[in-house]
């Protein structure tokens, strides 16, 4: 893991700790759209491709029970930021499914992110194929490196539940069925078009950019996504960490310490919480 991205880790779990009382993402969400919620599920796979395949696979030889995939539920092929957020926010447990031979990739940092800002109450890992390493050393690296990058984010990496290969599975499986779901808040919110924040830019390396006012692009909050603008301030360079003023196109419910995400053409560029609501 590169030490610019170990600093802007470090940046952003500063801001939203300085932001919300709950920095321990164990808490649920302070606020959810005013619309009828979808069913809660209990955990969401997320981390690379492999993920689509593994439930499935798992079952195809007869090591998973059949039906096992009703279990779990996967953002939509080729989701948005959003779309994922909207998966996750119903999630008792997010999983980072893991190549250990490959290790987390550019997707797996910003499902973490995602989840965070969706308020997933607990993430764990499943790596998978671990029978391929000969190396038990290098499973155990690549099990220190996802726990250093959960923390990075405050999400308990130290505590993160962490499955390896079939056998790990299987008792993925039994945890999965042990899970009570997730409450949803139900309280409707005022809706707003104004909001006062803190955000972190991702930086360069991660898909992000500079950001200048009158900038377009999408806002996710609490299950709500919708088309907003940069109001203030003039510039806000990659991998910063300022105070913004965003407009949105329609009101939104939203409340002060509410996190939200910021994309454009679907990527994420930026993460962050809400002061106050207008």
């Amino acid at each position: 893991m590169s030490k610019p991205f170990v600093l802007h880790a470090a940046l952003l779990t500063l801001l939203l700790a300085a932001c919300r009382p709950d920095a321990t993402g164990s808490g649920t969400a302070v606020a959810a759209s005013s619309q009828a919620q979808p069913p809660s599920w209990r955990v969401v796979l997320l981390g690379d491709e492999s993920r689509k395949n593994v439930l499935r696979e798992c079952v195809a030889r007869n090591v998973c029970p059949a039906g096992s995939e009703t279990a779990f539920v996967l953002p939509p092929p080729q989701a948005t930021a959003a779309q994922t957020a909207d998966t996750a926010q119903q999630a008792a447990l997010g999983v980072l499914v893991v190549d250990p031979a490959i290790g987390p990739l550019p997707v797996t940092r910003e499902h973490i992110v995602v989840a965070r800002q969706a308020d997933v109450p607990a993430l764990a890992v499943l790596f998978t194929q671990s029978d391929a390493l000969d190396d038990k050393d290098l499973l155990e690296l690549e099990i220190m490196e996802i726990r250093d990058l959960l923390n990075s984010y405050e999400m308990d990496g130290e505590h993160a539940r962490i499955y390896v290969g079939d056998q790990g599975l299987q008792q993925l499986l039994a945890d999965a069925a042990a899970l009570a779901p997730r409450p949803q808040p139900s309280a409707p919110l005022a809706d707003s078009r104004s909001l006062h924040g803190y955000i972190y830019n991702l930086s360069r390396a991660e898909g992000g950019h500079a950001l200048s006012a009158g900038d377009s692009m999408d806002i996710w909050i609490g299950g709500q996504t919708v088309r907003c603008k940069l109001v203030s301030p003039q510039s806000v360079a990659d991998g910063e960490t300022p105070e913004v003023r965003l407009e949105t196109e329609k009101p939104l419910a939203a409340a002060a310490g509410q996190r939200f995400l910021l994309q454009q053409n679907g990527r994420l560029i930026a993460a962050g919480v809400v002061e106050d609501a207008e």
